[in-house]
């Protein structure tokens, strides 16, 4: 079987989430069963909110506005994210051999596979289990994605390394998560309305954490193009991008 692959770099964050969206379309709109998986990055730091959040009881906009941070409403929902020094992955899909009707089905394949690619980095990743912890929130805040995980997101050593967000629709769905290389957590913190960033020292890391050094960028993709064609047993060809107008929070 063969899967579609867009590799994009540093792109902001309004291109990044309008092209998601419209992958999760064309693959809605298909007669045909496609998968399409996509790396990409961000060109500032820029906090993408759940498709169901309020600005302003997710993120401080002031410090935001101060700090040269954008903000971004994503398609899928879940919590807020920093996304900043770091690889994003997205699959968009409607093809009923690989995935099915369920969500957290879904999550946990997509997971999986994430998980090999860490593992074959020789990081030590495991899948988070479907237990859920307390939230901490700040400030009256939506706490953000990284404070905890969710079902089957991945942990090293007790800590979230991928937070991830899913949108189904009728035929199909979309899967994107950002992956950390290294994390900021002060900048997270004050960004969110945390008190200050001590819980987010024992709840997040970041790859580079668990390496002896940092991962060039292009070594860290591969790994995950490798490790999707590995766990779903499927080819790439790479794709066009598709034209978008960018949308803002």
């Amino acid at each position: 079987m063969t899967w579609e692959l867009l590799i994009d770099g540093a792109l902001d964050g309004s291109t990044n989430m309008a092209v998601d969206a419209a992958l999760l379309d064309e693959v809605e709109n298909s007669p045909v069963a496609r998968t399409i998986v996509r790396f990409y990055g961000w060109s500032r730091p820029t906090i993408s909110l759940g498709r169901n959040q309020k600005v302003e009881k997710a993120v401080d906009v002031e410090y935001c506005r101060a700090n040269g941070i954008d903000i971004v409403q994503r398609p899928t929902g879940g919590r807020s994210v920093l996304h900043d020094d770091e690889l994003t992955y997205a699959v968009s899909s409607n093809d009923s051999s690989y995935f099915g009707d369920s969500i957290y089905g879904n999550y946990r394949r997509v997971s999986e596979a994430l998980c090999l690619a860490y593992n074959d980095l020789g990081v030590a990743a495991v899948l988070a289990p479907d237990t859920k912890k307390p939230d901490i929130s700040g400030n009256g805040v939506d706490p953000p994605c990284f404070l905890s995980p969710s079902r089957y997101e991945l942990m090293v050593d007790g800590r979230k390394i991928v937070g991830s967000a899913q949108r189904r629709v009728r035929r199909s769905f979309l899967q994107h998560g950002s992956m950390p290389i290294t994390c900021n957590r002060e900048t997270l913190a004050r960004a969110t309305g945390l008190p200050d960033c001590a819980p987010l020292m024992t709840e997040m890391a970041g790859v580079a954490e668990f390496l002896a050094s940092r991962p060039a960028i292009d070594q860290f993709r591969e790994a995950f193009i490798a490790a999707f064609q590995k766990y779903f047993s499927i080819e790439f060809r790479v794709r066009a991008h598709p034209a978008v107008d960018p949308v803002l929070a």
